[in-house]
């Protein structure tokens, strides 16, 4: 029994490698999901940050000055 590793899209698995196996074969799937390593959570916090909008700048360093007119 080998073992692949693919991705959920809807009602299909995709498998990262290619599967030696003759079309239209039956298979038996067992589902394990696998947790990001430290690394790959780190990774990917750093590419969502990268894509976060910029909100411009900064109008009050303090509260009180907001209240100043």
């Amino acid at each position: 029994m080998n073992t692949y590793k693919g991705v959920i899209k809807g009602n299909t698995i995709v498998l990262e490698e290619r599967v030696n196996l003759p079309e239209g074969i039956r298979a038996q799937v067992v589902i394990k999901p696998i947790r990001p390593t430290p690394k790959e959570v780190i990774r990917k916090q750093a590419e969502l940050m990268e894509e976060a909008p910029r909100v411009g700048r900064l109008l009050y360093k303090t509260r009180e000055e907001l209240h100043e007119w």
